[in-house]
């Protein structure tokens, strides 16, 4: 909701807590009322995740995505979506909580790699077909804070050698099994995992995924899975010691755009990021 007029404060209130730490949301709402000269009291924005924040989901550029796809709406703008993205793509760089996340999703489907980085409508996305009966099982342990995984120059440097290998060998056969399996050789050569993330990796694996790795950058795991393999694989995390979160999804067919809430089940009407 948008009420009053002067520069005035920017709420976020996520899964009905109003003091939850959602900076990044809270700077892409800000940046894009600076840029419109809006004149307001109050913005409030209600969202309600899905999947588990801080374990490499891409949560913070879903969030901050959905927020100034929803600020767009109430305010009736009618800008491109590229133009609303640049805002939640901006604030994930000043906030250093992602890598360049919002780019590839904002007005991409299913799975694929950014073959050429920049920032929404600049960068370049190669998607891939996404075969029937394809799932992704996921197993979610601990939140980790990315802005500190991310801020060694030395880091960042790893990262973009590994991932230009591996963007290399996913272009030369770009499908869903080598974009899982590149993932996969990234994340084991970066040397972020965990002990106990490579043991949920290798469990994964033994118990018949395509591809496990660790999510970028969480302690988390993602297979990928033939279907008839889904509820073997989750089990077997499930069964694990450390009683991981699992959750089991369908790749999307859905591009990014302002839902209502009677189509995700809410009783009012908002926007929302499928």
């Amino acid at each position: 909701m948008v009420e009053g007029r002067g520069q005035g404060e920017v709420r976020v209130v996520v899964d009905g807590d109003p003091s939850y730490d959602a900076g990044t949301t809270r700077l892409a709402l800000s940046l894009m009322l600076e840029a419109l000269h809006a004149e307001f009291s109050v913005v409030q924005l209600e969202q309600w995740t899905q999947v588990p924040v801080g374990h490499g989901f891409g949560a913070s550029a879903a969030s901050s995505l959905s927020a100034v796809y929803a600020l767009g709406r109430a305010l009736r703008l009618r800008l491109p979506k590229e133009s609303l993205a640049y805002f939640a793509h901006e604030a994930e760089i000043i906030s250093m909580t992602g890598l360049g996340t919002v780019s590839a999703i904002y007005d991409s489907v299913g799975a694929g790699a950014v073959s050429e980085a920049g920032a929404p409508g600049v960068a370049r996305f190669v998607g891939v077909e996404v075969p029937e009966g394809i799932r992704l099982v996921t197993a979610s342990l601990a939140p980790i804070v990315k802005r500190d995984a991310l801020s060694s120059s030395k880091m960042r440097l790893r990262i973009r050698a590994l991932g230009d290998e591996a963007l290399s060998r996913f272009l030369s056969d770009p499908d869903i099994v080598t974009l899982a399996r590149e993932g996969e050789r990234f994340a084991s050569s970066l040397g972020l995992m965990t002990p106990e993330v490579e043991k949920l990796v290798a469990v994964a694996k033994s118990r018949g995924a395509i591809a496990a790795s660790q999510n970028m950058i969480g302690h988390a795991v993602h297979a990928l899975v033939y279907e008839e393999d889904t509820e073997k694989v989750a089990g077997s995390l499930r069964d694990w010691p450390s009683r991981p979160r699992v959750d089991v999804f369908e790749i999307g067919r859905r591009r990014a755009s302002p839902v209502s809430f009677a189509e995700v089940g809410y009783p009012t009407v908002t926007s929302s990021f499928v």
